[in-house]
């Protein structure tokens, strides 16, 4: 049996890099970036060729100097294989490793493979949390049951006292009980009013975002809907918490899908604008689909509203909650048969705001 001769060329290894879904990039010693494939250009929303020359640290995460744990960093120090788990700004998880490259026995270059690990923590988080909450609401649903029948019992018998007690000295003390009772009901009330807030808040871009989410908001339009994205060439930094409004993006997208019967357009849109004197960051999602009429339009962010059966009308009103906890507002335009579009407008964020936190 003959052996395989094959020779492995530049040009055949940079095709291999580029066919992989993995950031891959070869830094020098002062972390310039001297070439990168296909993946690691398309996520920061860019071209292979524009990125050369630029420092990673600044690129990622708008830094003027390495991240701290840098695997690249060790890797030029030690001259070992280094691996670190990263977080970019808009929330993704990187396990990154850093491999130095030498000639002649002297550390020339750092050559870089982060790989994505975003899905399998959100789902491993999401599992845990929802055990959690699960738990906190049984629990609280119980106490509140059981509260509850305490404090009936005790609002009814200092009501009844305070009808037969003939001697005032005691009225302070009868009225101070029915206080007491019935603030510890709001107290109850307030508990189970719980709603989630803004819980990884920080500054990043929005562009990052809406680039990450990409693989999955295609897959949610499917082949038939055309998915265009435009992103604005000004960084459009906001601070909050890039999990949630991730949601937001996902949940905004599939109500587009919805309302289009059959082949159509979705798209997706960062800008930077001016309103007044005040600088703010838009989000816009639009679709061709089937639009809505007035009546709709009025009531689609109240809860429970849908004129889907299968549905529970929640997904709107939770989209409006989140952006308002993020300092947001929406604006909804659609009428029949013209489509809609949806303009979330957030504050302009600096990266100051992230070292003041």
């Amino acid at each position: 049996m003959k052996s395989l001769q094959f020779k492995l060329t530049e040009e055949s290894l940079i095709s291999i890099f580029d066919s992989l879904d993995h950031n891959m990039s070869i830094m020098d010693k002062e972390l310039n970036i001297l070439w990168a494939n296909k993946a690691f250009a398309e996520r920061l929303g860019m071209n292979p060729e524009d990125v050369k020359g630029k420092k990673c640290y600044s690129l990622w995460h708008k830094r003027s100097s390495p991240c701290e744990g840098c695997p690249c960093v060790k890797a030029l120090q030690t001259g070992n294989t280094e691996t670190a788990e990263n977080i970019s700004d808009e929330g993704r998880h990187y396990i990154l490793t850093g491999f130095p490259l030498k000639e002649n026995g002297e550390i020339k270059a750092v050559f870089e493979i982060g790989k994505e690990v975003t899905e399998k923590k959100i789902i491993n988080e999401k599992f845990k949390e929802a055990i959690k909450l699960e738990g906190i609401y049984e629990v609280l649903n119980n106490l509140t049951h059981q509260f509850n029948n305490i404090f009936n019992g005790i609002y009814g018998f200092a009501q009844l006292l305070k009808e037969r007690v003939t001697d005032k000295n005691y009225s302070p003390y009868i009225e101070k009980l029915i206080e007491s009772v019935e603030k510890g009901v709001k107290l109850i009330q307030d508990l189970l009013a719980l709603r989630k807030a803004p819980s990884m808040t920080k500054v990043f871009d929005l562009n990052f975002l809406v680039i990450s989410t990409k693989d999955v908001l295609k897959n949610i339009a499917g082949e038939k809907i055309n998915l265009k994205i435009s992103l604005s060439k000004e960084s459009p930094l906001i601070k909050g918490d890039p999990q949630q409004l991730r949601e937001v993006l996902v949940e905004l997208v599939q109500n587009a899908k919805n309302a289009i019967p059959d082949e159509g357009v979705i798209s997706i849109s960062t800008e930077k604008i001016k309103i007044d004197t005040e600088e703010k960051i838009v989000l816009t999602i639009s679709d061709n689909g089937v639009g809505m009429d007035k009546e709709t339009l009025e009531k689609c962010f109240e809860p429970l509203f849908t004129q889907d059966p299968r549905k529970f009308g929640m997904g709107l009103s939770i989209v409006k909650n989140i952006v308002q906890k993020h300092n947001g507002f929406i604006e909804l335009k659609s009428s029949p048969h013209t489509g809609t579009t949806v303009k979330i407008f957030f504050p302009l964020a600096t990266l100051q705001q992230e070292q003041d936190t």
